[in-house]
């Protein structure tokens, strides 16, 4: 049988990416014999294009209205190779756009909301679904099968020497979005839990983006005379070394955040805190040990019960 062309679209942020890990599997598994591409935006080409599951990654500059000539390169480089099937798994306007404008107009298989696709995926209750149980029914109704949990382990790699620490320790992520505040614990929190780690002889090793770095720097400053038991990778981790330091780390902490979702695919001990910005039950990380505490203020929730949690592990 000859060898086809299948498109993936995937944009993003980091945790869709991730929780797009198991649909990604599947849809590789389904076309063994095929040659699989994936359509994403530039922060997320390095990761995708170093998968097991694609054969080549396209970067979608993802042209403005006004942008005449890039919408006619991104058809020009969509057109080059012949796609005969493609799956939409961002299921967004622009994506379903896509379809209107370069494919309605041909035969093509089309997995997604767009109207006219003929492995649609529609109904109300889409939305109110978690991302991983959405995927479930969109891949069945182009009859690829089920898919499992995203598992993200082919990127522990071998560590940096300077990420092999000689105590126990807990791999904290204090950020999120930088307009998504109500999704953020407090960084007083994040400083008291720092301090009674550290009094248990347990090591805080922050990450986060370099933008982040001097929060992260007053986190430690004020949560423990113990400075030497908290460490600030900020701006230095890759996501190989996130995988590394999340699968050896005691457990992981923090937000609802992308280096949040991709410990808990790599089967970390993950606690992960939600306020009102997010809703677990559609988008939390998912993984065998992923304990979730939610509140509508985030505030309440206390660093006592973060720890008693922690005691478990």
């Amino acid at each position: 049988m000859e060898s086809k062309n299948i498109l993936v679209i995937k944009h993003g942020a980091l945790g869709d990416i991730i929780l797009s890990g198991g649909a990604m599997k599947k849809i590789r598994d389904f076309h063994k014999k095929d040659s699989l591409f994936c359509l994403t935006t530039k922060p997320y080409f390095d990761l995708l294009k170093d998968s097991p599951w694609f054969d080549k990654v396209l970067i979608d500059k993802k042209p403005r209205w006004k942008n005449l000539l890039g919408w006619f390169e991104l058809n020009k480089e969509l057109k080059k190779y012949d796609f005969s099937r493609i799956y939409d798994l961002q299921t967004s306007d622009r994506s379903s756009l896509y379809y209107y404008l370069f494919y309605s107009y041909k035969p093509i298989e089309w997995s997604g909301i767009a109207i006219g696709a003929n492995f649609r995926h529609k109904g109300d209750q889409r939305k109110k679904m978690h991302t991983i149980e959405r995927q479930k029914e969109q891949l069945n109704i182009a009859n690829i099968g089920t898919i499992g949990l995203p598992d993200w382990t082919w990127l522990i790699k071998k560590p940096k020497k300077e990420y092999l620490f000689k105590e126990k320790y807990v791999l904290i992520v204090p950020g999120t979005s930088s307009h998504r505040n109500n999704k953020k614990w407090p960084l007083d929190y994040y400083s008291e839990l720092t301090k009674k780690l550290g009094l248990s002889n347990i090591r805080s090793v922050f990450v986060g983006l370099e933008r982040e770095k001097e929060e992260i720097n007053r986190i430690i400053m004020q949560g423990s005379e113990l400075e030497k038991m908290a460490t600030n990778l900020a701006g230095k981790t890759s996501y190989e070394d996130l995988a590394f330091l999340a699968n050896y780390a005691f457990c992981v902490i923090g937000n609802d955040t992308g280096p949040v979702h991709l410990a808990a695919s790599c089967g970390a001990n993950v606690i992960v805190l939600f306020g009102k910005g997010s809703d677990p039950k559609l988008c939390a990380p998912v993984g065998n040990k992923v304990s979730i505490l939610k509140s509508e203020d985030i505030k309440n929730i206390s660093v006592k019960t973060v720890l008693e949690i922690v005691k478990k592990y």
